[in-house]
């Protein structure tokens, strides 16, 4: 009698092909979620490179306006955040009113808000001065374009090596984006988290092992969180409870430029307000 006569054969084999795809199929969800969450990262990535071209070019030809530089690289970013609280249109309208909507929505939610995630202290994005030193302005400029009663810079004047590097506007902008994609949201953040730390979890299963008295994630979250301040916030907005995490992973681009207008706008320093060393 062949085998696939015989009786319970084909019980046999449907509950066979039952445990195997019991197996695989969770395995094959996750796979796919994954992809969709990093392929949105990477455009996240790519619009964060594109917002530090666009707050540094506003800044060139504004005096190095912390504000317009901000603004520009909100309208930068739009496509890639999240709905705002009760709003689920979000960033998915595509014709040019509603993407000003959006961009004047979340204009008028930040100006309400000292931080974005406020829980934790954490802003939406972060645009930073990194040249010219703010420390260095008051004696460059007492001392340099006295033709100009020391209240603006000649920026097209190559003759001193200070003015030349002073000239150069240089941000650094730091994006706080937000992992939506459920199940992969947690996973992905948990390996960036602590990335340095993936080897000691060789051969484990992270949803049976523990690590130290703790799960596989939160071991890597815990490792990640003594990173620096920005991680230490951005884990701790991650274990919040009452349905209230959210796991969003800093995103680092920076960008130089030379000026095309004056560091001083009518005595007034544009970009003082945003440099890192006040």
């Amino acid at each position: 009698m062949h085998s696939k006569d015989r009786p319970g054969a084909k019980d046999r084999q449907s509950g066979q092909a039952a445990v195997e795809t019991a197996l695989v199929a969770p395995m094959m969800v996750f796979i796919i979620l994954a992809i969709i969450q990093l392929g949105m990262m990477h455009n996240a990535r790519l619009m964060t490179e594109y917002g530090a071209y666009r707050a540094v070019r506003s800044g060139i030809v504004n005096h190095g306006d912390c504000a317009i530089m901000r603004h520009a690289v909100l309208a930068t970013l739009l496509p890639t955040l999240a709905p705002l609280p009760g709003d689920p249109e979000g960033a998915t309208s595509h014709t040019l009113t509603k993407a000003v909507s959006l961009h004047n929505r979340y204009t008028d939610y930040l100006a309400r808000r000292s931080f974005f995630y406020e829980d934790v202290g954490l802003e939406l994005f972060r645009v930073e001065v990194l040249n010219p030193r703010s420390r260095d302005l008051a004696g460059l400029f007492s001392t340099y374009g006295s033709h100009m009663d020391g209240l603006e810079i000649d920026y097209d004047d190559i003759r001193d090596e200070r003015v030349i590097e002073a000239n150069l506007l240089t941000i650094r902008l730091t994006y706080f984006y937000e992992l939506r994609i459920p199940f992969a949201n947690w996973q992905v953040h948990s390996f960036y988290m602590g990335r340095e730390f993936l080897e000691q979890l060789r051969g484990l299963q992270f949803e049976q092992q523990r690590v130290q008295g703790q799960s596989a994630t939160r071991f890597l979250v815990e490792k990640g969180r003594s990173r620096d301040e920005d991680h230490r916030r951005v884990a701790d907005l991650a274990q919040m409870s009452g349905g209230k995490s959210r796991y969003v992973i800093p995103l680092v681009a920076t960008w130089s430029m030379r000026m095309q207008s004056n560091l001083f706008n009518n005595g007034r320093r544009g970009p003082a307000s945003c440099a890192v060393d006040r």
